[in-house]
């Protein structure tokens, strides 16, 4: 239904003041033109007929805007708008029509001749017409002539309802805008009103867990300390890893919905961390009696780029998740290398050259989901009965891993099948780098003292609470370090100006001064921009680091920190240098394995096992590896656990080198 608001005189500006000059025109040619004393353009309102147009004449004495004919006076014009046809009356004092109508000769009127002015959906504006004073006999032509007329004024009203149109859509868009800015406002502030919840959250919680976590960090570095408390001391740092886990899942998620998370990429051995991840698994799931099997595919690559930290997280969800809700059977990791080519490019071939990809797929044999659970896996904070049941976790691992997967550009995908199992699967896009671009880790060895000749350092850690500056002091202090403590930004100010240190751990959150603020005085100064300054925060905002690194902030830790990023900060900014633990020299049973690999050795397996052992460093398939090692043991069985450990390794260069080459 049309909802045009058919008022003309709602609008008062240059369009409609040129329409109705036009009409002015109209009338008073159209007047001439029939001789007629007077001609109007009428329009119909709830209240009566409106002059809208009169033409100029001494004798028309119906003046344009000379208010309302009420509705039962203007009898010619209500005729036409009762039976929406054109009125033709050549003289009204003869017509029997008009017998009743004593008004019908008003003003001296006899004759008249009227058309229906619509609007484009066919209501009724009002009449276009000639009056005069006599009897009118006009020819069709003059008739015909009306209804051109007549025309004309519609295609003013067709152009004014599109102007109107126009106008609302304007008015909307103007309207819509307004409440968009104001929603995107009022999001803004809920969004920094949800930041500062973050920060304040991530502060209040991840505080007392650098305490916890720090301490028995410091307890596992004790030789003193009996193996039953130790034992005790890896469950708290357990637990505390656990409760960080949490904590950093639902500021992870806070941050993806509010477009703060990126990409930390960096070159890696994707080998060793599949690896990793399969040993750090392995024993959980012998303890559940379930096979946990690790099979990259043949034309796998080893040395990537991508963000390693955001894979190895998706990875151990899915895996964990597993493990979890599988009771029989196993997991297998399945990880192999996506074409990338693709048909229809103009190249050679005509393939087109797209990102290289890696799939990777989870596949358990548990009790599976059932269909009408699977649409709410992702979603954060939701959880399936089976979840429920388990009573274990936020829900959340699935909804960052499925955000983490499309920000390193590919997607997550679920199947299942109730009583079993369930797949997941994602991929992700990557660029294989040289092994000499990766950084070679090496095994931590524990810092025992400060390599002599160096300086006394002094250190001074500025902290509100007494337990993190104990934290630090307690970590520091056995190497040899000068400590000395401030609790808020004044006292450090002070005890700077005072006692110079080499270097300041600054804590950022401080009643009386912050750590923004001290930091700012102190760097200020030509003495202070020499002094090294750490921020140490328990925030995760990434935006938190710029502000820090601008008001003079030399680097920047987040808590709860690792000792290892202690001794390396103050490595890296101050030169310190360490006395290591030594390493124990490789073990006999190391020496011993390399003695027996060897290509004299391989030859002395049958033909056919020689095969085998090809075959399976050809495909890298776990399951031919697991049967070859276990054939071999048979016959050598210090040859088969020296296989085993460069499979482990992923050293199938080094197996391949020394079988001896098949016989053409």
């Amino acid at each position: 239904m049309n909802t045009y608001d058919h008022n003309l005189w709602v609008l008062d500006d240059e369009r409609h003041t040129i329409s109705l000059a036009k009409w002015q025109k109209t009338i008073d040619v159209m007047a001439n033109i029939f001789q007629a004393p007077a001609g109007f353009i009428v329009q119909h309102t709830n209240q009566g007929y409106q002059v809208v147009i009169a033409s100029q004449q001494e004798s028309n004495p119906y003046p344009a805007g000379g208010g309302v004919i009420p509705l039962n006076c203007n009898i010619f014009c209500r005729k036409i708008m009762q039976t929406r046809e054109k009125l033709y009356v050549k003289n009204a004092k003869v017509d029997p029509y008009w017998d009743d109508n004593p008004e019908v000769a008003q003003d001296g009127f006899m004759s008249y001749y009227g058309l229906l002015v619509s609007w484009p959906d066919n209501t009724p504006f009002g009449t276009i017409c000639v009056m005069d004073f006599k009897e009118t006999d006009y020819q069709k032509d003059y008739l015909d002539l009306m209804e051109e007329l007549r025309n004309l004024v519609e295609h003013d009203l067709r152009l004014f309802e599109q102007y109107q149109t126009t106008a609302k859509l304007a008015t909307n868009l103007e309207k819509n805008n307004h409440e968009l800015m104001e929603a995107k406002k009022q999001a803004d502030i809920a969004n920094q009103a949800k930041s500062s919840f973050i920060a304040n959250m991530s502060h209040e919680l991840r505080s007392p867990l650098n305490a916890i976590l720090g301490f028995t960090q410091i307890m596992t570095r004790s030789q003193t300390l009996p193996p039953e408390h130790q034992e005790s001391v890896g469950i708290i740092n357990r637990s505390g890893e656990h409760l960080l886990t949490l904590i950093n899942n639902v500021l992870d998620l806070s941050q993806i919905e509010a477009g703060r998370i990126t990409l930390n990429e960096k070159n890696f051995d994707l080998h060793r961390l599949l690896d990793d991840i399969h040993d750090m698994f392995q024993l959980k799931a012998n303890d559940q009696g379930l096979q946990l099997l690790l099979e990259p595919a043949e034309n796998l690559p080893r040395y990537i780029r991508t963000d390693e930290v955001k894979l190895r997280q998706i990875l151990i969800n899915l895996i964990n998740n597993a493990l979890k809700f599988t009771e029989r059977g196993g997991i297998s990791i399945q990880v192999s290398q996506q074409s990338s080519l693709t048909k229809g490019g103009k190249g050679e071939g005509g393939m087109i050259q797209q990102p290289k990809t890696i799939y990777f797929a989870v596949e358990d044999t548990g009790a599976g989901i059932a269909p009408e659970e699977l649409d709410k896996l992702f979603q954060a904070f939701s959880q399936t009965e089976s979840g429920k049941q388990a009573q274990e976790g936020t829900g959340l691992g699935l909804s960052i891993s499925r955000k983490f997967a499309e920000l390193m550009g590919g997607e997550m995908r679920v199947t299942s099948r109730v009583g079993e199992g369930t797949v997941f699967s994602f991929d992700i896009q990557y660029q294989e780098v040289a092994a000499t671009d990766v950084e070679v880790l090496r095994a931590k060895r524990r810092i025992i003292a400060l390599e002599p000749g160096q300086p006394r350092y002094r250190i001074l850690i500025v902290d509100d609470k007494p337990v993190n500056r104990q934290l630090l002091i307690h970590l520091l202090n056995p190497l040899g370090f000068e400590l000395q403590e401030a609790s808020n930004g004044k006292e450090a100010i002070k005890m700077w100006e005072e006692w110079e240190p080499h270097l300041i751990w600054m804590d950022l959150r401080m009643p009386v001064m912050d750590g923004f603020e001290a930091t700012q005085k102190i760097k200020a100064s030509t003495k202070g921009k020499a002094t090294t300054i750490i921020a140490l925060t328990a925030s995760v905002l990434e935006e938190e680091r710029a502000v820090v690194l601008s008001v003079g902030c030399d680097d920047f830790l987040h808590k709860p920190f690792r000792d290892e990023q202690i001794f390396k900060a103050l490595e890296q900014h101050i030169g310190i240098r360490y006395i290591y633990e030594e390493i124990e020299p490789p073990s006999e049973d190391n020496a011993q394995q390399k003695e027996v690999l060897t290509a004299e050795n391989l030859q002395a397996l049958s033909p056919e096992l020689q095969r085998q052992l090809r075959q399976a460093v050809i495909s890298a398939s776990k399951k031919k590896i697991e049967a070859v090692v276990a054939a071999i043991a048979e016959q050598n069985p210090a040859l088969s656990e020296a296989i085993a450990t460069c499979f482990h390794n992923f050293e199938y260069d080094t197996i391949l080198d020394l079988i001896p080459k098949e016989e053409v």
